[in-house]
């Protein structure tokens, strides 16, 4: 695992909680009424050139083109890091799930349910990611990602909200061409990374109402 990605996946169990502290409003409290949900992310699925993680668990069939064990718990990052904005959602912390992990999701689920009171499980995969290529101002192709993410309530382990987000970012709109920029700001298509986390910022507040 790079360090970066460790590195991302620790600060969601300490960084979030340290940072709302000093941020003004309710900017990281979208979620402060009803019942509080205690689910598990379980880590995605992927597909690269020297193993699968399948998504035996997911409520459909899914296609995985080759991409990597990183970029999987990346996107699984994502989803931690959209969800710590939402009190009232208690997530499984990371280590938590990785020690009850077994060789497929569904066993993975057996053991965190033996150890941790859940109210549901939320199950993706990594689809696809499309590198970005050429000058990013002006790329010959634009970053992208596809994404399956499913919920799953327990322990009846039956799917109550999924969605695939399959984008490539638009160009920069020219709308804001008459607005001053930021300095050191400049034109560019996002990777195929930050397609991925876009992708998952647009679905957390779905999911989260579905968990209501």
């Amino acid at each position: 695992m790079r360090l970066a990605t460790l590195a991302l996946l620790v600060s969601l169990a300490s960084g979030c909680s340290t940072l709302r502290k000093f941020m003004p409003g309710d900017l990281f409290r979208s979620d402060d009424s009803g019942p509080t949900r205690r689910v598990a992310v379980l880590p995605f699925a992927y597909r690269d050139a020297a193993a699968t993680k399948t998504c035996d668990l997911c409520p459909d069939r899914v296609v995985m083109d080759l991409t990597s064990q990183d970029d999987a718990l990346l996107a699984t990052a994502f989803v931690y890091e959209g969800l710590a904005r939402y009190p009232r959602i208690q997530v499984v912390p990371f280590e938590r799930v990785r020690d009850a992990e077994g060789a497929t999701m569904r066993e993975t689920v057996t053991n965190l349910a033996a150890r941790e009171e859940l109210d549901a499980v939320i199950v993706g995969a990594l689809l696809e990611l499309r590198p970005r290529l050429g000058d990013p101002r002006a790329p010959t192709q634009r970053g992208g990602a596809a994404l399956y993410v499913a919920v799953l309530d327990l322990p009846s382990g039956s799917p109550f909200w999924k969605r695939v987000y399959d984008r490539s970012p638009a160009p920069p709109g020219r709308i804001l061409r008459g607005y001053h920029k930021v300095v050191g700001e400049e034109d560019h298509s996002f990777t195929a990374n930050e397609a991925m986390q876009g992708g998952i910022e647009r679905m957390v507040p779905s999911l989260v109402q579905a968990l209501r």
